[in-house]
């Protein structure tokens, strides 16, 4: 019980941790559509994969409701880590290509998805199946067509279910001061299929092809062939003319340059060690947020200590505050 009732406590501090981390880590969120989220479910948030776990950790901090989020089976082995896994609301999803082993539990994941969204919450489920840094949708494997056809047609059906087609758009994928809009699609209703759902490999095709037209919509493209140049040209088209904010008057710019230098020691110590950890895999970001997530605000509460007892509580006050200020300051104010 008391195991139970810390993990919810790290659950909603975690939230509301990343509520704040996340104004200093990015240059501009941008939530589109957030009107075709409704305010409670049940939902399945059916989003493309290119940021590995940074993907959910935004999505969850910019909707209000419960969020559950299907994660790689792999991350669950340990029992301790899984227990803290679950509270933060993640379930497990296991690939055949991971082991025959495994293949009965996609049957337990989908049971632990609907009984979430019975409850009136919403799950991501990040339908490509695999994550890759880079800016296009990915063909779509079936797990989400199976997913909707379970909660629509199955035994104790949600027949207001929705799928809310999701867009994950990030201007690049290694570290902070970066510009990340969050497209939300028309969503699908049950109705919108025509095809019989007794017929069930033509009505997982046809709801794959709806999905993929219409995450698609909400996806930056960008092709592989584009310099430099001309792929900033479509990113600013992408995000919006006033996607990128002022730089201030004078003032601002020099706080944000004095920001800038005061964190950038600690800064290039955290994407070094990060860099060397992440190599060769997707997972820079979101090491980096969660290094910084955690240890930052430890760093900065014991700074403040010490110049509290060196100087006096109002220093140590001022540094307390002063410091994140700083870092928000310096990543907004280039």
């Amino acid at each position: 019980m008391c195991n139970l009732i810390t993990a919810t406590l790290f659950f909603y501090f975690s939230r509301f941790l990343i509520r704040l981390a996340l104004p200093i880590f990015l240059r501009r969120l941008f939530v589109v559509n957030p009107g075709r989220v409704p305010g409670k479910g049940p939902l399945l948030l059916a989003s493309n994969h290119p940021d590995s776990f940074f993907d959910a950790l935004v999505i969850g901090a910019s909707l209000n409701q419960m969020i559950h989020t299907l994660a790689r089976g792999d991350a669950f082995r340990k029992p301790s880590v899984a227990f803290w896994l679950r509270q933060i609301k993640l379930i497990p999803v296991f690939r055949g290509s991971e082991g025959r082993q495994h293949v009965k539990n996609l049957d337990v994941t989908t049971r632990e998805s609907l009984a979430a969204m019975k409850e009136g919450d919403a799950v991501v489920v990040f339908s490509e199946g695999v994550c890759v840094n880079e800016w296009r949708l990915r063909p779509l494997g079936k797990g989400t067509a199976r997913m909707a056809h379970q909660a629509w047609f199955g035994d104790d059906s949600l027949k207001d279910m929705l799928v809310i087609p999701t867009g994950m758009n990030y201007e690049h994928y290694r570290g902070t001061g970066k510009r990340v809009a969050i497209r939300f699609g028309e969503p699908i209703k049950r109705n919108d299929l025509t095809t019989d759902p007794e017929e069930y490999e033509k009505w997982l095709r046809e709801f794959n092809d709806i999905l993929q037209d219409r995450m698609s919509h909400e996806i930056l493209t960008l092709s592989p062939e584009l310099s430099q140049a001309e792929r900033l040209v479509r990113m600013n088209e992408f995000f919006g003319p006033n996607s990128i904010p002022s730089k201030g008057n004078p003032l601002f710019q020099a706080i944000g340059w004095l920001g800038r230098a005061i964190h950038r020691p600690l800064y290039h110590l955290f994407t070094k060690k990060v860099g060397k950890i992440t190599a060769k895999t997707v997972f820079y970001d979101s090491a980096l947020f969660g290094l910084l997530l955690y240890l930052y605000p430890a760093i900065v509460l014991i700074l403040s200590i010490i110049a509290g007892i060196l100087a006096g509580f109002w220093a140590g006050l001022t540094l307390f505050v002063a410091l994140p200020l700083l870092a928000w300051m310096g990543n907004r104010f280039r």
